[in-house]
């Protein structure tokens, strides 16, 4: 009996065997509650939401392919109003967008992906193009409202700043890339200039450099950007606000940018889409898994 008393004793010394826990899905919703104001006028419960996708996750029994080597988070803002209206679990997008419409082949890449939605407030505010006294324009969604010191642009700052924390906690020790295309370049722009801590390196496509009454990169104080930044434009976009020829005006703004760099595209499909949409060359149009490597060779140095 004494014997037995021991033995016992001794497997309950012994440290309990951790059993393999299955990693969490390749592509999830996240969804985070906001404790912000409210945009005025809505009334849907506060929350945020992105899409992840991470391929470092992988099980091949599930998912069909080995897990992936993590390079870096993608945080992909794309143009318009900034909204997706993602409900809630909602895993996928049917946005035409660059970003959105790619963001399979960044993952596919080995970097983990957030397509991130407006906040669920700025999806309820919806009014036509309004003017204020001093000039400025806002309109529904984030239009208007992304730069810092305009109408609601707090509320916009504060987001980003929740979602750019949720993804630091979920992955230390990796870079966050902020990447945006057209208006969605100027929500990019402010995690590097008002978020700590900032984002990490600036892809910005097809950059709004205006003039815009509504924001552009001229609201920005981008020669306080450190952060490497990569500014891809498609030598054929026609849309007046992004224009191709600001490309390099817009490199010698970023002084403080330990790496810049400007690639310019070409070819693509014939446009079915206006010339600010992105179904043209404003938005790589044809032209996806060649601007995508472009992207993704400069970021891991794999191209100057």
């Amino acid at each position: 009996m004494k014997k037995l008393l021991a033995a016992v004793a001794l497997l309950a010394a012994l440290p309990a065997v951790v059993q393999a826990q299955t990693p969490p899905p390749v592509l999830q919703q996240v969804a985070i509650n906001l404790s912000r104001d409210r945009v005025p006028g809505t009334t849907v419960p506060l929350v945020v939401r992105y899409i992840l996708i991470d391929p470092g996750n992988a099980v091949p029994a599930r998912d069909g392919f080995e897990p992936l080597e993590r390079t870096a988070v993608l945080l992909l803002f794309v143009g318009g109003d900034g909204t997706l209206g993602l409900t809630p679990n909602q895993v996928n997008t049917g946005s035409p967008n660059f970003l959105a419409r790619n963001r399979n082949h960044f993952a596919a890449e080995g970097f983990v992906v957030a397509v991130v939605d407006a906040a669920s407030d700025f999806n309820q505010h919806n009014h036509p193009l309004t003017t204020e006294p001093d000039g400025s324009v806002h309109g529904s969604g984030l239009r208007g409202h992304r730069l810092p010191a305009r109408l609601h642009g707090d509320k916009h700052l504060a987001d980003l700043v929740v979602i750019m924390n949720d993804l630091r906690t979920r992955y230390p020790g990796l870079p966050i890339w902020a990447v945006g295309t057209s208006r969605g370049t100027v929500s990019a722009a402010v995690t590097a200039l008002w978020v700590s801590p900032p984002a990490d390196g600036l892809v910005l496509t097809s950059t709004l450099t205006g003039p815009d009454a509504s924001e552009d990169m001229h609201g920005l104080a981008l020669e306080a950007v450190q952060a490497p930044v990569l500014i891809v434009t498609h030598r054929d976009d026609a849309c007046p606000i992004t224009r191709p020829e600001d490309s390099d005006a817009l490199k010698q703004r970023f002084s403080a940018s330990e790496r810049v760099r400007v690639k310019r595209l070409d070819g693509g499909s014939t446009p079915i889409s206006l010339p600010c949409d992105p179904l043209a060359p404003h938005g790589f149009f044809g032209i996806d898994q060649k601007a995508v490597d472009v992207i993704t060779k400069w970021i891991r140095r794999r191209e100057d």
